[in-house]
């Protein structure tokens, strides 16, 4: 899988430079960044997968999940390398995440899966030399998706609720939680564009 390294390690940095928060290890990743490109191909190879296990486990958010993805612009073999590594950052991503209801918990599930086979199906197209990365991927994945599974099943549900008149956040949030204080994350699920006039019909967690 002939991919091209300064795609793939610019993507890498991209991702570092948004997601790892801690400075020592942010500052360690872009060293090895710059010392990659000198490696043979085997070792290139394990460098990359291990800056991708660093990155996911820095990784504490749904938007830093979700940032972990296949650029839309790389295709052939670089899009297949960066395949691989999206899917065993998802699957350790997805289950350090602080997934905020069942339903989001579900759909990184599925995300994670997703991300799994394709992944899988590109370690695949090395035939023999292969199929330690393909078994890895597969074994990977189906953990991470038994881990979130247990996460989903601890999660809030969430309710739908319909209030007849537009109202303050704090207000609803006081209404619903005893806690004016979660304001903001029932405006970032109800997906209110301000959070002093709320829809009067809106999805919330259910505790």
């Amino acid at each position: 899988m002939a991919a091209d390294r300064h795609a793939l390690l610019s993507w890498l940095s991209d991702l570092a430079a948004t997601i790892v928060t801690d400075t020592d290890d942010l500052s360690d990743v872009m060293a090895r960044l710059d010392a990659a490109p000198s490696l043979d191909a085997a070792a290139f190879a394990t460098e990359a997968l291990t800056l991708m296990r660093i990155i996911a486990e820095s990784v504490t958010t749904p938007e830093g999940f979700d940032r972990i993805a296949v650029p839309a612009a790389i295709d052939g073999d670089t899009r297949s390398a960066i395949a691989v590594m999206v899917s065993i950052g998802v699957a350790i991503a997805g289950c350090r995440t602080d997934w905020p209801s069942r339903p989001s918990a579900r759909a990184a599930r599925t995300r994670v899966a997703t991300a799994g086979a394709e992944g899988s199906a590109a370690a695949d197209t090395l035939g023999g030399d292969g199929a330690d990365l393909y078994a890895w991927l597969t074994a990977t994945t189906a953990i991470s998706c038994r881990m979130i599974s247990e996460i989903a099943a601890n999660a809030a549900p969430i309710v739908r609720v319909s209030t007849g008149i537009s109202l303050p956040s704090t207000v609803l949030a006081y209404q619903l939680y005893g806690d004016a204080n979660r304001a903001g994350g029932l405006v970032d699920l109800a997906g209110s564009s301000t959070p002093m006039v709320m829809p009067t019909l809106f999805d919330a967690l259910a505790s």
